[in-house]
């Protein structure tokens, strides 16, 4: 069954690098550009095996930009990925990107400082934007042929290739001894910092004693703040101890993940209340145990003797040879606890969550089938055996030189094993620019955030295994692909040992679980190689708990992470179209119609914070949570303009590219500062639609630096696609543009000032049958005409659907485009009276500081209805700012395009992308009807429900609809008969005044 969702507010990752410190200030052949056109992107190749496409794009390289306002944002982003990290040192940058990888394999970082902020020695994320930043210049390279880019990036693919070849080297190394308090010991590095290394004790170890001694030297590590990812000096590192076992005696819950109920256990802190080491034992979990607590807390960097007796129902702890607590009530012992299968020195049972794995050496660790008295405790820490000969149920001395087995002494032959990264017990291929260990404590369901939790480790696998597939298929990288293949075989090795059950528990946790689009890639990976391991990798990302229920069609998407949510849906598609399991793509299909439109704001984004809220709650949501002004991460508007296009690629329903524009042409332009910088991608987190809320930029090392720099590097990957029996061609998005079809033997230039002007022009280049699809935006409002060679086209252009033009084509033909650009309000979902202004497919925001900080104050009034005409349109009201395309002063406000981003230096523009309708009278221009602007129970008022019809073929269509409205609501009460004639004659005498 689903697990209800969180509908609490998470603190987004923004919050916790406020509050932990976790942001820290922080050559191959080249082949030939034109040699990879026929190549598209490795998620989109052999089309063939692909299930369910009847389009398909075309590849970044056969799509050239010309000049336009795409690509002034795009070589912003260019110069930054130019430039990064030194203009002059080619290899700056990447050396950057790549110094906490190198320095988690133990290579020489070269003096390079990591790029910052998450992206730091010791944050959770880190590695994540080294795989953004490949992506970004493997697009930048196909979109330029610019070899700068793909030098950097060849650069940094066989950089990761060492770092890779060397953590394998390490693995294959035997675990090694430190030196002990007698002879030999193991080292622990422990956790979170650490290895997590412990030992595995054969099962059944104690069966049946009743009377034992339990004896050990221990040696606790200090904790080195400067590598933690919580730095601040108020961290208490001795509450890095608490719950962490020295040893562990037990059996798994029969209810997978739930906390152990039968163990024997010592801890070395028992928590903040009892900062000492605590001995228990329970078979009926932490409600149930039978305790002893120490009286003083084990010292740090300095070896420690601890002995615990037990004989009848009297248990002694001992430190250093001297009892310090005493329980004459413990009648529990190992006998009660059975068989126990899971026995460990340095790990509590399963699972651990936000427990530390021990850190800390251990030796002599000994068991005694009875309770040894004080002297012969005491004598334990003049030898090893003190005067008992040592332990003679286990005795484990760590004398051993290196190696996974710990060697028996007492001749029982009850060998342990070390488990670490080390013996060449994992899969070689493990990549990544921290320890496997945050893999490993997502598997014992470690939580995010703090010390002691973990962020996101799949997310940013995810986005190096996308970078380096990237590098494959678009720069023709093959030791990309080498690298990425031996993840893959790393991962399988991992996810293949785990349960279901963990699966669908990891994957539900909040940001912990967070995967990205691993399910997409490894998917991708599957494509190229065809190796089935990688298929089901892919399976294992199933997040059964949210895609089942939207199989089935049922939103329960209020209060999940957003970002963390719409990449698994793109995964899906990829899984679908991989193994034809239609249950995949009914899940991408279901969770975009519960997104779109209705948690779709103006520009294209979703989101309170991080978080989805409740369906249909868009005026809602704008002050929904007083003290959170973020609306709209940036990271969900890329995620969603990827899942909208690869629905297109099964099903070219124009609803996808109608969204895809108006997140596109708004959000994602308006998210690039219009500065240039080689410090920064200077690209938004947020983008707030709280009333009077500015955009911040920077975010270098962040989730949304990362997607930000793709975002501006790939804007010619939908404005064309194909057919998949390649004889229909979609123009889907106006922009300048060249297209290159050498299959087709086409070129296709399109030519167009859009969205400054409502005109394309495509020139075609070529002979040959050709059906074009021309899509007719959704917010045409004034007609849309075709024209070829000058000739007019009979078209059925509908607002929001495709025309085609099928014909046989020859090289010098045009086809011209006329859509007329028109001015709009648009509503929310959920309360008619606030709305948007667009000016064709252009947000205009009104640029105004806050009026107000409640939902009943923030917004402006707004009075539009006066100045409508018969088109529907209110151009009017607006007066063009000269020299400032798409600018306009209206009721003395200044609206602007929201895509221009703070070209200023300094403090930015406050705005408002949201305003209150106020249209208190029923007018019509200046003839006012004395009638008040009632309204439905629905908050639609009548002058709302007349200019629905907009545009009118003539006045007498126009009349026509007043009168019927006049009469409807005359029918139901909300006019009388008296009003609803005065409004009727006030609609005939305003006729000069609308034409």
């Amino acid at each position: 069954m689903p697990r209800k969702p969180e509908n609490t507010r998470h603190p987004d990752r923004r919050d916790f690098l406020k509050t932990s410190g976790a942001a820290a200030a922080g050559a191959l052949l080249l082949p030939r550009l034109e040699l990879l056109a026929e190549a598209p992107p490795i998620s989109e190749s052999a089309s063939a095996a692909l299930t369910g496409w009847t389009v398909k794009p075309f590849a970044l390289t056969q799509v050239k930009l010309t000049e336009s306002l795409f690509t002034q944002k795009r070589d912003r982003i260019l110069k930054y990925a130019r430039g990064y990290g030194s203009e002059a040192d080619l290899y700056a940058g990447p050396d950057r990107v790549l110094s906490i990888f190198r320095a988690n394999a133990g290579l020489d970082t070269k003096g390079a400082e990591p790029v910052g902020s998450w992206e730091n020695g010791t944050g959770y994320l880190r590695g994540h934007y080294a795989g953004h930043f490949m992506s970004m210049l493997a697009q930048a390279y196909a979109g330029t042929g610019d070899e700068t880019f793909k030098q950097k990036l060849d650069y940094i693919v066989r950089s990761l290739a060492e770092c890779q070849d060397a953590l394998a080297a390490a693995a294959r190394k035997p675990t090694p001894r430190d030196t002990g308090k007698f002879g030999g010991a193991v080292r622990l590095s422990g956790s979170p910092i650490g290895l997590a290394e412990h030992v595995s004790i054969p099962a059944g170890a104690m069966r049946g004693l009743r009377d034992f001694t339990i004896a050990l030297w221990i040696n606790p590590q200090q904790y080195d703040r400067a590598r933690l990812s919580d730095s601040r000096a108020s961290v208490d590192l001795a509450t890095l101890y608490n719950g962490a076992a020295i040893f562990d005696f037990g059996s798994p819950n029969p209810q997978f993940a739930e906390p152990a109920l039968s163990r024997m256990y010592l801890t070395i802190r028992a928590g903040n209340d009892k900062p000492v080491p605590r001995f228990a034992i329970t078979t009926s979990g932490a409600n149930g145990e039978q305790r002893l607590d120490a009286t003083q807390p084990l010292s740090v960097d300095k070896w420690t003797h601890v002995a615990i007796t037990h004989s009848g129902s009297t248990a002694t702890l001992y430190i250093d040879g001297a009892p310090v607590a005493t329980n004459a009530e413990m009648t529990l012992s190992p006998a009660d606890l059975g068989e126990t299968t899971g026995n460990w020195l340095g790990r509590c049972q399963f699972p651990q969550r936000n427990v530390s794995y021990l850190n800390a050496q251990l030796d002599e660790f000994q068991i005694f089938d009875r309770a040894l008295t004080q002297a012969e405790v005491g004598s334990l820490l003049a030898s090893a055996g003190g005067t008992v000969g040592g332990g003679n149920v286990l005795w484990y001395r760590f004398d051993e030189t290196d190696g996974m087995k710990v060697v028996d002494s007492s001749g029982k032959g009850r060998h342990g094993t070390v488990i670490a990264p080390t013996d060449g017990r994992r899969h070689p291929g493990f990549l990544s620019a921290y320890p496997e260990t945050q893999f490993m404590r997502l598997e014992e369901f470690a939580t995010y955030g703090g010390n002691q939790g973990i962020w996101a480790p799949y997310y940013t696998l995810h986005k190096i295994l996308s970078g380096l597939l990237a590098a494959n298929a678009l720069t023709g990288n093959t030791q990309a692909l080498d690298v990425a293949t031996k993840i893959g075989d790393w991962a399988y090795g991992r996810l293949s040992k785990l349960r279901p059950e963990q699966f669908d528990r990891m994957w539900n946790m909040y940001i912990a679980g967070e995967y990205g689009g691993a399910n997409d890639v490894f998917a991708s990976l599957y494509a190229v190689r065809r190796k089935p391991e990688y298929l089901t990798v892919a399976r294992y990302f199933d997040n059964r708990n949210v895609k089942d229920p939207t199989v089935a069609g049922t939103d329960i998407l209020d209060g999940r992470h957003a970002n963390q949510h719409i990449p698994q849906f793109i995964g899906y598609l990829r899984v679908y179209e991989q193994n034809d399991s239609t249950e995949y793509y009914t899940a991408a299909k279901n969770f975009w119609d519960m997104v779109v439109p209705h948690r779709v704001y103006a520009h294209g984004g979703v989101g309170v914070g991080e978080i989805f809220r409740k369906r249909d709650a868009i005026a809602g949501s704008l002050y929904s949570e007083p003290n959170n002004h973020n609306h709209a991460e940036t990271c969900p508007l890329y995620n969603m303009l990827k899942l909208s296009r690869n629905l297109f690629f099964h099903e070219p329903h124009p609803k996808y590219m109608n969204y895809y524009e108006q997140g596109l042409y708004n959000q994602i332009l308006g998210s690039r500062r219009d500065e240039d910088s080689v410090t920064s991608p200077e690209v938004t987190y947020f983008v707030p639609v709280r009333p009077g809320e500015r955009r911040q930029y920077g975010n270098a090392g962040t989730c949304c630096g990362g997607t930000g720099m793709e975002n501006h590097t790939k804007y010619q990957d939908s404005i064309y696609f194909q057919s998949a029996d390649a004889r229909s061609l979609y123009v889907n998005l106006y922009i300048p543009s060249i297209l290159d079809w050498k299959d087709r033997g086409f070129t296709v230039q399109q030519t167009t000032k859009y969205p400054f002007e409502g005109a394309s022009t495509l020139t075609v280049t070529g002979n040959g049958r050709l059906a074009v699809m021309l899509r007719v935006p959704s917010w045409v409002r004034r007609g849309y005409t075709v024209t070829v060679n000058g000739q007019p086209q009979r078209v059925n252009a509908t607002a929001g659907t495709y025309v085609t033009i099928d014909r046989q084509w020859k090289s010098g033909d045009t086809i011209e485009i006329a859509m007329p650009l028109s001015f709009r309000a648009e509503r929310t979902i959920d309360d008619p009276s606030v709305q948007s202004i667009f000016y064709g497919p252009t947000l205009l925001a009104v640029q105004a500081a806050p009026v107000g900080e409640t939902f009943e104050t923030g917004l402006i009034p707004v009075s539009l209805f006066k100045h409508y005409k018969l088109s529907g349109d209110f151009a009017a009201a607006m007066t063009p700012i000269p020299d400032k395309p798409l600018h306009f002063t209206f009721n003395g406000q200044t609206l602007a395009p929201f895509f221009v981003s703070d070209p200023q230096a300094g403090q930015t523009q406050p705005y408002h992308v949201y305003v209150r309708r106020h249209e208190p009278a029923i007018v019509f221009g200046n003839v006012d009807s004395g009638v008040a602007n009632a309204k439905r129970d629905d908050g639609v008022t009548f002058l709302d429900a007349v200019w629905a019809g907009a545009p009118f073929a003539d006045f007498g269509q126009f009349m026509t609809v007043v009168e019927r409205t006049a009469a409807a609501w005359r029918a139901s009460g909300a006019l009388t008969a008296t009003d609803a004639s005065a409004v009727v004659q006030a609609a005939r005498h305003a006729q000069g005044e609308l034409g």
